[in-house]
């Protein structure tokens, strides 16, 4: 037993809404042939779809063996539609390139049967409508009578409680269309079937029971029916549905399998771009390896240097930042004072002092020549004697002189003496001279 009971359908929003049905109420008996008639857009469909749960009403309540429906899940409506519903549809909704029999199977592998079971019920639904001769045929090789008679097979493959057609005959001509209203007629004898038409003749011709829908209201009922008391929940239960992972996998590859072309198609392009990206990424990967491989024999990333001696550069800038503020405090504004200007005597004390500061080099030798992690993690190690190799040449007058960019142009400058106390001070031993000649890496 089916009831709807105070069924409002909205679609849209505020001043876009439209109201499909508008408090439809019916009940409707467990086996008898209901047509439902109405012009274009009066909420025919609306309600059908409703019934068949592809819709839900925006208020109201669908009520099935005496269970309401609103607290139905998805999984409780998949199984109503599965089980307690058989769809058939005008333009009949085949796969094409699926054999009748394999059309008609297809509910039942939704539901998990067994591929035996289906093949033989599929062949006994379609004896049912006069198409056992016909099973391996495709849709495209059948009239349009045959392909709503397959549709009706499948529609009634599960054994439904409630068959629902939606203009079953309006591609149809008179003769194929009295052929399958005959069907429909013979099938309603246990069952009940919902009929949505515009043909009012065939309706009153075979139908039990015609209900006029108009404007979203039901307007006439040649039949109606009183709801008895409600039955209980378990009444109302059907088995969930289910699906094997072999059968989705070989409904998957049979569908591949009937469109190779494209299916060919789509995987060389998909092939295509995955290898491009595969491509891209190694050569990018590759090129940063070589890079990093490079900066690290040749030390052009992060050389470390540790001198024998060396200076606190710290202590330097800091006796000249001590000796400007001096300055500032006591000799800001006193244009008329002669004063000793020492900065450079000063400076040069300064980094004397804390100059000579000398590291182990022999323990530290020892050391890294006995450390494994810094032999693995080393590109190259170099040992410099500070040996100085003076190099001669000859000057544009004939003598020889030695090749020393600094030395040339102090001696130019009648500077010597200078450069040689420059070359001996601690300063320049941490900055280091221009010198001509460079020790290569081992």
């Amino acid at each position: 037993m089916l009831q709807l009971k105070d069924i409002v359908k909205q679609y849209g929003e505020k001043d876009n809404l439209v109201n499909a049905l508008k408090g439809v109420s019916i009940t409707f008996r467990e086996n008898e042939f209901v047509a439902i008639l109405g012009h274009s857009g009066c909420g025919k469909t609306t309600m059908l779809n409703i019934i068949g749960g592809l819709d839900h009403a925006t208020s109201g309540d669908l009520i099935i063996n005496g269970v309401s429906t609103k607290k139905y899940k998805d999984r409780d409506w998949d199984a109503y539609r599965n089980h307690s519903i058989g769809f058939i549809f005008q333009s009949y909704n085949l796969i094409p390139h699926q054999t009748v029999l394999a059309n008609v199977e297809l509910a039942l592998t939704i539901s998990g049967v067994s591929k035996s079971e289906r093949k033989k019920r599929a062949a006994e639904a379609l004896k049912k409508v006069g198409l056992g001769d016909q099973l391996h045929k495709r849709p495209n090789q059948m009239s349009g009578g045959q392909m709503q008679r397959v549709a009706i097979a499948r529609a009634l493959i599960n054994n439904p409680d409630i068959l629902l057609a939606d203009e079953p005959t309006g591609a149809l001509d008179s003769e194929t269309s009295i052929q399958v209203m005959e069907l429909l007629k013979e099938i309603a004898k246990d069952r009940l079937v919902i009929l949505v038409t515009h043909n009012p003749e065939l309706a009153e011709q075979y139908a039990t029971r015609i209900v006029k829908v108009s404007d979203g209201k039901i307007i006439s009922d040649t039949d109606p029916y009183d709801a008895p008391e409600g039955k209980n929940e378990e009444s109302a239960k059907k088995k969930r549905v289910s699906m094997s992972f072999f059968t989705a996998v070989s409904l998957s590859l049979n569908n591949l399998l009937t469109k190779k072309g494209r299916t060919l198609l789509t995987s060389f392009a998909g092939s295509i771009g995955i290898i491009g990206i595969a491509l891209i990424l190694a050569l990018s990967t590759g090129i940063n390896n070589y890079i990093n491989a490079v900066q690290e024999e040749t030390l052009s990333s992060y050389p470390i240097s540790i001198m024998k001696e060396t200076t606190d550069l710290s202590g330097l800038f800091g006796t000249i930042m001590d000796r400007h503020i001096a300055e500032d405090e006591e000799g800001n504004g006193e244009y008329n004072t002669v004063r000793a200007n020492t900065d450079v005597y000063e400076v040069f004390n300064a980094f004397n002092s804390s100059a000579k500061q000398t590291n182990n080099m022999k323990a530290f030798k020892e050391y890294i020549e006995n450390c494994a992690d810094i032999k693995d993690n080393a590109s190259a190690i170099a040992y410099s004697y500070n040996t100085k190799m003076p190099i001669y040449t000859e000057d544009i007058n004939g003598n020889i002189i030695e090749s020393n960019v600094m030395k040339i142009m102090y001696s130019a400058g009648g500077m010597e003496s200078t450069y040689d106390f420059l070359q001996s001070s601690p300063m320049m031993e941490s900055m280091g001279a221009m010198e001509m000649w460079e020790e290569m890496l081992p």
